[in-house]
């Protein structure tokens, strides 16, 4: 993972915070989203279903709560330049994200936000401007629960002899040949 993308991703949540304690929201996303930050962001999420021997966890980057005091995960992406589409890991983590609040006695909308931060023009001596783009994300809890129990029963079978119709059996192969 490039540091520089964990180095943007600390400076963003540290700026999330200064405004948590002000109990206002960051001055971009006055306007666009009718909610507040959450009080005290959690530090983690966890939930372990009582029928599995198994543990989900994850660690949000934001939280934010609406007027009805349903919550909704908010998360930071940098990226080069604005983004067509969400990617489907991302939507993805959005559902997990959504299952573990509700898990954990936040109750949701089914809603997320990707916040995306990427570079514009013009550069200046005195630093980068960055433009920032809300796009709101229907998350479907349902479906991170379906694919953690599908994992788990995975990882409950043998694990497979390698085949020449599998691409990550091929690489790894290379890889050892290499080595």
């Amino acid at each position: 993972m490039p540091s520089i993308t964990t180095g943007m991703d600390s400076i963003i949540k540290k700026y999330f915070e200064g405004f948590r304690q002000k109990k206002e929201l960051p001055p971009f996303l006055e306007g666009k989203l009718p909610v507040k930050l959450i009080d005290r962001l959690p530090q983690a999420l966890y939930y372990k279903p009582k029928d599995l021997d198994a543990l989900l966890w994850g660690k949000l980057d934001e939280c934010v709560v609406f007027e009805d005091n349903t919550y909704a995960a908010l998360d930071h992406k940098t990226k080069g330049s604005s983004p067509k589409d969400v990617h489907p890991a991302f939507k993805f983590q959005m559902d997990v994200y959504t299952l573990l609040l509700e898990e954990n006695g936040y109750h949701t909308r089914n809603l997320a936000f990707l916040i995306y931060y990427f570079p514009s023009e013009p550069l200046t001596l005195v630093g980068f401007n960055f433009k920032v783009e809300v796009h709101p994300i229907r998350t479907d809890p349902q479906n991170a629960f379906r694919v953690f129990r599908q994992a788990l029963e995975i990882l409950k079978k043998p694990i497979p002899q390698p085949s020449s119709e599998c691409e990550y059996c091929r690489y790894f192969q290379s890889l050892k040949n290499i080595l």
